[in-house]
This record gives C-alpha cells, structure tokens and sequence, in this order.
C-alpha cells in the first residue's frame, strides 16, 4: 500500500493584514535597537580623562625643585588645580593645596610665565624648597575630579 500525500487547500496562513503588522513591529524594534547602539557610540560613556604633564628639575642654583608644567588642558584654573606632597613613607609633607594657595609659608610657590594669565600654562612652574622636601617625595596634582599628575622628586 502506498500512502498519497495531497496538499490540502482549504487551510490558510496568516492573514495579510496581521502580517503587516508583525512586520512593522519587527521594523520598529530594530530601528530602536539600532538607535540605542549608535547613540551610545556618538556620545560615550563620560568625559575623557584630562592630564597634565610635569618635568622635574633642580634649579640652576640648586635651592628648589621645579615642577615645570610641560602640558595642560586649557582652562585650568590656579584655583582648580590642587598639590599634594608626600614623604617617602606615604604621610603627607603638604596637604592638598591651590596652586593660587602656594606662598613661601609652604615652602612651595607657583610662578606664571605670563601673569596676566588666568588659567595655568605650559612654562609655569611650581618650586618646592630642596631642603624641606628631600629628593624621593612624591607629589600628585588633581584637579576637583581627578588627579592630573603624579611624580616623584629626583
């Protein structure tokens, strides 16, 4: 005996109108998804970090360091910029202080290549006193979101 198989025509598919509609869904859902995914890599997750470069050197007479600021982000302010020195066990020398705070009190100054400046530059210089702050201190320099530099007095 042998089977036949018959195609049946009295059974039908999905409606043309509900197929429409699945796929205009379908469509939306992946145009949101797409939407999300690019939007999330045009604008990114956050603010890229900022730095500042930091040259060390002994003045020519010997009597300070000079943390000559190589590189900065535009616009940093001397008030927004903050310095911290640490001995060479880890305790603090000096506590987290303003650029436009350093005074000789500290042992420490900021000088500005251009003065009539309001925000920090390449060239100016920060000079922490050799005798008060032996060679091996480390320093960091931060601004109110993140440390911009770290280094070590050598």
């Amino acid at each position: 005996m042998r089977t036949k198989w018959a195609i049946r025509r009295d059974q039908a598919g999905v409606s043309p109108v509900i197929a429409t509609i699945l796929m205009v869904a379908i469509t939306v859902v992946l145009a949101a998804v797409l939407y999300v995914m690019v939007s999330g890599l045009v604008s990114g997750p956050g603010s890229t970090p900022r730095a500042m470069g930091i040259a060390v050197s002994k003045s020519s007479d010997g009597t300070n360091w000079q943390l000559t600021i190589s590189s900065v982000d535009a616009g940093l302010a001397r008030e927004n910029a903050f310095l911290t020195v640490f001995r060479l066990d880890g305790t603090v020398v000096l506590q987290k202080t303003a650029f436009s705070a350093l005074s000789g009190a500290q042992n420490a100054s900021f000088e500005q290549v251009d003065t009539s400046a309001t925000s920090i530059q390449p060239g100016d210089k920060v000079l922490l006193t050799v005798d008060f702050y032996v060679a091996g201190s480390s320093y960091q320099i931060a601004d109110a979101d993140q440390v911009l530099a770290t280094g070590i007095l050598q």
